[in-house]
């Protein structure tokens, strides 16, 4: 009597185990070949089917991964960018608080002082949040990305697309601009 018992998943391994009580092997030899070839192209089969599922395994795993690493770096930017609205509110803030210390027909000098502290303080408070200015030098290149040409004048001493003069300063949040520089640029 032959019994074959078929155990297919053990381990992640095929296996056919053969129980070959009262079992004649020289008059069946042919029978037990033909067992064994056919045990050869089940496992070859399972092996096959076994890469596929694993293929299959290891790229959802990297989309996984790739979504994870996707969604973390937007977390971040989000982070990074969510004062962006209020940063942008304080901007008139910070100039008018500059502009009143530039002027010099103010007689109390503890108010001025109340107001330089003030300003120091909000602006180390923008520091912290990475919030920077841009104030570009005269005779610098003009770069559109960060500055805002409000007009133009025609200077022969300068170089054409420089900045002539500064109007207002602007500001950045880690490299994306809240705000570009107002500059008046040269052009001959």
């Amino acid at each position: 009597m032959l019994n074959i018992e078929f155990n297919f998943l053990k381990k992640n391994k095929f296996f056919l185990n053969y129980n070959l009580n009262d079992f004649n092997y020289k008059k069946n030899f042919n029978f037990f070949n033909y067992i064994i070839l056919l045990n050869n192209k089940i496992f070859l089969f399972y092996k096959k089917y076994n890469i596929s599922i694993k293929e299959k395994y290891i790229r959802c795993w990297a989309e996984f991964e790739n979504y994870k690493k996707k969604s973390l770096d937007d977390i971040s930017k989000s982070y990074k960018y969510s004062i962006e609205d209020f940063s942008e509110n304080l901007l008139p803030v910070i100039d008018s608080l500059e502009s009143t210390l530039n002027n010099k027909f103010h007689e109390k000098e503890e108010i001025l002082e109340g107001l330089r502290l003030t300003l120091k303080i909000f602006i180390n408070i923008l520091n912290k949040k990475n919030i920077k200015f841009i104030l570009p030098n005269i005779k610098e290149r003009f770069d559109p990305y960060k500055h805002l040409a409000i007009s133009t004048l025609s200077c022969v001493n300068m170089q054409d697309n420089v900045i002539a003069n500064v109007l207002q300063k602007g500001y950045s949040i880690s490299e994306r601009i809240l705000r570009p520089a107002l500059v008046v640029v040269n052009k001959v």
